[in-house]
């Protein structure tokens, strides 16, 4: 709706302007009144009007003093001056101040409702034209990013025509580095995504003055106008997380190299390019920066290290239970294939190839593993849907880890016998699967199915169990229900009832009444 402001010393004229004309179905709305020039300034900063109606005589300063002075403010505001026949020459000198008309009092409607479609007009084309400026503007302004990136723009261009193009679109800073961040795809709705986030890193970047965002084959940078701390880096690639995690896709983000001209833009975006395309070695979680880490290779493993050998030490180290060295051994030969100067792909298939043999050869000796061939060949197949060789090492360990619960002391893991013993005489504390995974340096995930393998029950089912048995003795010992609650582990006396009913066939209660006798 266009906004219109009224000023006229006249009370009666004032509400009467407002009364008489349908301005929302001309696509108006009156937002305030004022009773002279003084008091038009005051709610023209509050309001920011379109258009102002203002009575050309009027005490203190006039319409035509109000008009000046607003015209100093905004020089594309829209007027219309309202004045007696007699004064009719003096309305005239208004003309010179780009009024868009005058009418004389008594107002007329109709002539009135003409003005307001025209000038409704000239508002909506220049909205129109304001919104194409600001598009042009924006493209150029990316096109000209693009080209510098891209080295399209010659090298040995005149760098004063450079900087006047990059000063006509407010792109001459003192420093300047890029920001690459890229979606890895996995369908085509990310192309939508990628729009969607951009949208989004314009509000935070661009609105706030910080930099200018921008597409580059196929990946997103922002062009910063100021570094980035540390802190504002971490927060950055929380956010974008954020955005991105219910989409189910990866992205990676890396940071190059700060510099002070725009000849320059074009190293800081291939490092942050080149840092990008070495992702699955160096991203952790976090923006990736010049001075990331890659993995540490020790040169001197690197010619004592081949294939078969680390296949049977890690297989070794699985057979006696030994974790710590399977471990240390997994990430070894992930340096190793690292040195060797092995892609990301063949660093996986490698590993596959490993960890087959592996499985072969357990079974071997562990005919029962057969059972479990197809599990194994899934999580065979995941190792290829890993984004990072950290995520790698963690997938490598689990699956070892599980074949591990088989090999050692002949299928009953000294873990379980651990856990059993905790549960049997721990049973009233608040036994949770993730605690003991924490304390035998476990996934919650590998640890429950361990316990489920060996036991035959789930670990949340086997503590109800357990504690279930040892309710119905306090209960026969004659314990009040509440008591019987607390002292198995159950803080919520409802929730005692449905397992003890659901384990036992009858209410606590009941089976007291029944054993002991009496309530």
């Amino acid at each position: 709706m266009i906004k219109v402001l009224i000023v006229d010393d006249e009370p009666k004229l004032r509400e009467g302007l407002k009364a008489f004309i349908d301005w929302d179905s001309l696509g108006y709305t009156v937002v305030d009144t004022a009773a002279n020039g003084n008091e038009a300034l005051i709610k023209y900063d509050l309001h920011v009007p379109d258009l102002v109606l203002a009575d050309i005589r009027m005490p203190g300063m006039d319409g035509l003093k109000l008009i000046q002075k607003l015209r100093e403010i905004d020089e594309h505001l829209h007027i219309l001056i309202l004045s007696g026949y007699a004064d009719f020459d003096y309305a005239k000198q208004a003309i010179a101040h780009q009024v868009d008309g005058y009418l004389l009092k008594p107002v007329d409607e109709d002539e009135l409702i003409t003005y307001l479609k025209d000038i409704k007009q000239q508002i909506d084309s220049e909205k129109i034209s304001e919104q194409w400026k600001h598009v042009t503007k924006v493209w150029t302004r990316e096109a000209l990013i693009q080209s510098v990136l891209t080295e399209t723009s010659n090298e040995g261009e005149d760098s004063t025509i450079l900087n006047k193009k990059a000063e006509e679109l407010g792109l001459v800073w003192r420093n300047y580095q890029v920001l690459l961040i890229s979606v890895h795809p996995q369908d085509e709705s990310d192309t939508k995504l990628s729009a969607l986030l951009k949208r989004k890193l314009m509000d935070k970047f661009e609105d706030t003055g910080r930099g200018w965002v921008f597409y580059i084959h196929a990946q997103i940078g922002i062009l910063l106008k100021e570094p980035l701390l540390s802190v504002e880096l971490d927060q950055l690639y929380k956010w974008i997380d954020s955005q991105l995690i219910d989409f189910g896709v990866y992205f990676s983000v890396a940071l190059g190299r700060k510099v002070s001209t725009l000849h320059e833009i074009g190293q800081s975006y291939v490092d942050a390019r080149e840092l990008i395309k070495h992702h699955f070695f160096l991203d952790n979680g976090n923006v990736l920066c010049l001075d990331s880490s890659n993995i540490e290779c020790n040169s001197e493993d690197s010619g004592e290290l081949h294939t078969h050998s680390l296949s049977d030490q890690i297989y070794y180290a699985i057979d006696i239970g030994n974790l710590e060295t399977m471990k240390s051994l997994v990430r070894r030969t992930g340096k190793f294939f690292v040195s060797e100067g092995y892609s990301e792909l063949e660093i996986k298939r490698r590993f596959s190839e490993i960890l087959t043999s592996i499985l072969n050869k357990a079974s071997k000796q562990y005919p029962e593993l057969q059972d479990r061939s197809i599990e194994y060949g899934d999580y065979l197949a995941e190792i290829y849907q890993v984004r990072t060789i950290q995520g790698l090492f963690e997938k490598i360990d689990f699956f070892l880890m599980q074949m591990m619960s088989h090999l050692s002391d002949g299928g009953s893991h000294r873990e379980v016998k651990i856990m059993l013993d905790l549960i049997h005489r721990n049973f009233g504390d608040n036994l949770k699967l993730e605690t003991l995974s924490g304390v035998f340096n476990y996934n919650s995930a590998y640890l429950g199915k361990l316990f489920k393998n060996e036991t035959g029950e789930y670990f949340n089912t086997y503590l109800d169990k357990v504690r279930i048995e040892k309710a119905k003795g306090f209960l026969e010992e004659g314990y009040k229900v509440y008591q019987v609650a607390e002292k198995v582990g159950y803080t919520n006396v409802d929730y005692f009832h449905s397992k003890f009913r659901k384990y036992v066939g009858t209410s606590p209660s009941a089976y007291r009444k029944e054993v002991v006798g009496h309530v």
